[in-house]
């Protein structure tokens, strides 16, 4: 007698083969919150598995945010349980990692969910995470980035596969799943949040999309395939950013990026902010763009962008070491070795800084505030000019060494010492040499 297969587990069959998601062999593991997406996502791979064959093993976060959320991990608990899946349940305090991290609640949620579901999974060997997003989701997500103002990155909405993450339903309808979900009497809990218009999202999807389907039926599978289209296209424009960019490093020759239309200058220096870790909006990149010859951007975050040698660059800020109270010898500052010695007559031709020695007062050694200034010989100068002048660039100025006598600069090595300072003929002085210990061999 044939076995009549379920459409669903055809069509995610199909689907799970067209992107490579589902490992011959080995395990997958299914981020399971006990709600109907969730479970029929879990029910879906306990199929697969058995004809593929891969192991399925499931995982819970518990956010502890509503009071129902023991009842579901106990709920995801049992099922399991009755019948043989592998479960690991993890929990988190979303509430205080919100207030810490300075993020929304829901935020704060999928981070630490996320980091759960990545260490599990490493820990279990697992080759997939499988989450339950669904094409409803998707057309959720892209309007929601559409209306905040994303790029095109953003308008390709939730990818299939990000790493070991796989989405299985990513094109299957919440009607399907609610289908399958009556032919297999596959129980489910309901997350009463999910009613909360309070939430961006919940009221987008209940109040927003309603009337958008209502006046054009069909949007919301036709915002899920622009996304897949515009992913397409984001993935081309990305491949032929890498193919224009040194393999590493974060710089772009101005003269390239000056031969590229809009387009393609913009996805450089998105790709150069990525290769920093850091993803910039729109408004940042044009104000990258903007830079003349030798201009310099904070763009926050210890990020920064500069014009120099014929070249673009992002880099981030180096953490300057906090001021340290010389005495006489070496001794370590951050990545420097610093070198105080004292003498009489004749000073040193060549030092960092040479001051007067009979001055009272230890020195101390910190990074340029950004302030201050000097009495040289031809009069009064601010720091940063005489920065400019020595040739410092701008994205090296605030970690450049500077020495303080009772709260004010009194030198900058390699650059200057205060007039006023400066040792006097036949007395004593006071010599700093400072060096990079990579630099010192």
């Amino acid at each position: 007698m044939r076995t009549t297969i379920d459409p669903l587990v055809r069509q995610v069959r199909a689907f799970c083969g067209k992107h490579d998601m589902l490992p011959q062999g080995g395990t997958v593991l299914c981020a399971v919150s006990g709600g109907r997406d969730s479970m029929a996502l879990l029910h879906l791979l306990g199929v697969l598995g058995a004809e593929e064959g891969f192991q399925v093993a499931a995982a819970h976060f518990n956010h502890r945010l509503r009071p129902t959320a023991d009842r579901d991990e106990a709920f995801v608990r049992s099922w399991c349980a009755g019948r043989g899946i592998p479960l690991l349940c993890g929990s988190g305090d979303v509430s205080a990692f919100a207030r810490e991290a300075g993020r929304s609640v829901e935020d704060a949620a999928r981070e630490l969910r996320y980091r759960f579901l990545e260490e599990t999974a490493e820990d279990l060997g697992a080759d997939r995470i499988a989450a339950a997003h669904h094409r409803e989701d998707n057309a959720e997500t892209v309007l929601l980035h559409l209306l905040r103002g994303a790029a095109l990155q953003g308008l390709g909405g939730i990818p299939p596969v990000r790493g070991r993450i796989v989405r299985p339903l990513l094109e299957t309808a919440r009607e399907d799943i609610n289908q399958y979900i009556r032919r297999h009497s596959i129980p489910f809990v309901e997350d009463e949040t999910n009613s909360d218009t309070a939430f961006t999202r919940n009221r987008l999807r209940l109040e927003v999309l309603p009337v958008l389907e209502e006046l054009f039926p069909g949007c919301g599978a036709r915002l899920a395939g622009t996304a897949g289209l515009l992913r397409e296209e984001n993935g081309h424009l990305q491949r032929e950013a890498e193919a224009l960019l040194p393999r590493e490093g974060t710089e772009v020759p101005s003269s390239l990026l000056a031969a590229q239309d809009g387009a393609m200058a913009r996805r450089l220096v998105e790709t150069l902010g990525a290769r920093l870790g850091a993803s910039l909006d729109r408004r940042q990149v044009e104000a990258v763009l903007d830079l003349g010859a030798g201009g310099h951007l904070d763009l926050g975050g210890g990020l920064y962008a500069v014009r120099r040698s014929g070249a673009l660059v992002l880099g981030r800020k180096e953490v300057p070491p906090p001021p340290l109270e010389l005495r006489e010898g070496v001794q370590r500052w951050g990545p420097w070795s610093v070198a105080v010695r004292r003498g009489t007559g004749a000073p040193p031709e060549r030092a960092g800084a040479v001051l007067r020695g009979d001055l009272e007062g230890a020195l101390t050694i910190a990074a340029w505030d950004g302030r201050g200034r000097l009495a040289v010989a031809n009069g009064s100068r601010t720091i940063k000019r005489l920065l400019a002048g020595r040739g410092v660039p701008v994205d090296r100025r605030g970690e450049h060494p500077v020495l303080l006598r009772a709260g004010r600069t009194v030198a900058v090595l390699d650059v200057a010492v205060d007039w006023e300072l400066l040792p006097v003929e036949g007395g004593p002085w006071v010599a700093v040499d400072i060096s990079r210990e990579e630099e010192s061999g």
